[in-house]
């Protein structure tokens, strides 16, 4: 399988961590960097990789969730899918609104932070009535994301069958004597990563 745009790092990469060369296992690694990847997106409470949105219904990158949002009262929309890297349209209300021009009327962008902001205007206040079409995400995982999501792979890999050990895996004794693991959560270290790239609503 080839590894979606949401992956955080490569199959290469978490192979040469493991040590390993063989293709033997590089169908499960890959599903695995995907399940990783896919948990880093929950946690974090937004896509960090790029990815297109748009309000468009007939646009492969239509998604309400993210482009169709609710104007505020003031003049400051925080999107929820950044750093944005570009942003193609933004209707308010039905109104096509321009980028700004030497400050002038329209918006600006700040696509680091993801703060839409209109000039000389207000985002009016109601309920999906601000349509956006942009660019958000990180093109590139920052190299703190990607070597989390390597050791974090590592360890669900060493959880496997294939994998033939339980590195990083915490062990209790049950009363019987047999040995429970605890599989799936967060490694400590990376965490501690994740929590700096947590959306901000989640603060």
């Amino acid at each position: 399988m080839a590894l979606t745009i949401d992956a955080l790092t490569s199959l290469a990469q978490v192979k040469q961590y493991l040590g390993l060369s063989a293709t033997t296992h590089d169908a499960l690694l890959e599903g695995l960097i995907e399940a990783v990847s896919a948990q880093f997106n929950a946690f974090c409470g937004r896509k960090l990789m790029a990815r297109d949105y748009s309000y468009v219904s007939s646009d492969p990158a239509y998604d309400p969730d993210n482009a169709l949002l609710s104007g505020s009262g003031y003049p400051e929309l925080l999107l929820p899918q950044y750093p944005v890297i570009s942003l193609s349209s933004l209707v308010v209300e039905g109104q096509s609104i321009p980028a700004s021009v030497d400050r002038g009327a329209g918006w600006l962008l700040d696509g680091g932070a993801g703060v839409l902001s209109l000039m000389g205007m207000v985002f009016p206040r109601g309920g999906h009535n601000v349509g956006l079409a942009y660019r958000a995400g990180f093109g590139t995982a920052p190299p703190d994301l990607a070597q989390a999501a390597v050791e974090q792979s590592a360890v669900r890999f060493q959880e496997s069958a294939a994998g033939q050990g339980r590195l990083g895996v915490s062990a209790r004794t049950l009363a019987d004597g047999s040995v429970s693991y605890h599989s799936g959560a967060l490694l400590p270290q990376v965490k501690a990563v994740l929590e700096r790239y947590r959306n901000r609503s989640l603060l």
